[in-house]
Order: C-alpha cells, then structure tokens, then sequence
C-alpha cells in the first residue's frame, strides 16, 4: 500500500470500528483544535475519552494525548519503504487507573491489543473496504501516469504477480499430491493390527 493510501485510511475516523476490536464509534471534530472522540467497549464496560491532536504531518505522522477518560498520549507514524510498501508504527503510552487497568497493563493486554488492531488494519487496508478510500496523487505520480511509464511498470508486476500466484498453487497442490502418497505408503507398509 503506498504510503498516502495508509495515511488516508488511518484519517478515516468513523472508519477504526472497522479495524479497531474495541472501539465502537470515533470522530474528529475539526472545528475544536483537532479534538477526537472515541467510544470504546472493553470487557464489560463501555467508556468514553477524548484526545488532542498534538502534531499531524500529512502522510508522515499523527501525535495525540488524552484530555480527559483513559490517560495516554502516543504517536502513528507512517513509513515510506517502497512504492507500495509502508510500515506503520504506533508508539503509545498508558497510564493506568484503577485495579484493572493495573492489572490489563501487568499481562500486557494493551500491548497485544493495540499489536492486533495494527494487523486489523494491515488486512483493513490491503484487502477490506479501504481499497476504496481516494487519495490526490502528488504532481510526479501525476506526472508518470500520463507519460504512461510508471502505469507500464505497475501492469507489468501485475502480470508476474499473477504468474506468481499460479506457480505457487500448482506446487502447493505437488506438495499436497506427495504429501497424500508419502502417508499412503507409510500407511501399507505398516502391518494390520490382525496380524499382530
């Protein structure tokens, strides 16, 4: 996924109940400093915080910190590795109140958390509904899709990829097949339990 594809998708607020297991609603009210509410359930309960955008790069990263509810501050960034490969990384820090936050932060519930709604958003992005998000190319890939030289490129890949696809499932099926015969054999060469 192109790095600006990323980043639009993750700027979808009312968007992360998609990807987000726990969150129930989010938005970003624009008018308030770049204010988002979020709605989360977790467990048994249902609770509410709202954060303060703090720094937000276009296609590079977004730092927020809570104003009230659950206390934690973080940053996602956004890194471009190649034309369609970017890394997304999310740096957080939580505070927790109270005996179960206490004891959800000790057995690193947050963590494997927040690590399960990233590979959410990998499967989000990369195969869900995301694929739809629009996104303003930049004056180069304006540029390159009219010369026609990088859109060549792009079907080219295409093309092997989907040569890819199919060798790699005719060996998958090979193994399979020898798999089966391997087990057969093994099977017969075993003695029957009435000749014991």
């Amino acid at each position: 996924m192109p790095v600006n594809r990323a980043y639009e998708a993750w700027t979808q607020w009312e968007e992360w109940p998609k990807f987000m297991h726990r969150v129930l609603e989010a938005s970003l009210d624009e008018d308030e400093n770049g204010k988002i509410q979020v709605r989360e359930k977790i467990w048994f309960w249902t609770r509410q915080w709202e954060g303060e955008i703090t720094d937000r790069r276009k296609n590079d990263r977004i730092a927020w910190k809570t104003v009230s509810g659950m206390q934690h501050s973080g940053v996602v960034s956004f890194h471009k590795l190649d034309t369609n490969l970017t890394r997304v990384m999310v740096d957080m820090d939580f505070v927790p109140n109270g005996l179960f936050e206490k004891m959800a932060s000790g057995m690193r519930f947050v963590k494997r958390a927040a690590q399960a709604d990233l590979a959410r958003f990998k499967a989000y992005v990369e195969f869900g509904d995301a694929k739809d998000i629009e996104y303003k190319s930049s004056p180069a890939e304006m540029e390159q899709n009219e010369d026609g030289g990088d859109s060549q490129e792009a079907q080219d890949r295409s093309e092997a990829t989907d040569d890819g696809d199919h060798d790699r499932e005719s060996e998958r099926e090979e193994r399979a097949n020898r798999r089966q015969e391997r087990q057969k054999a093994v099977s017969s060469s075993w003695p029957s339990p009435r000749s014991r």
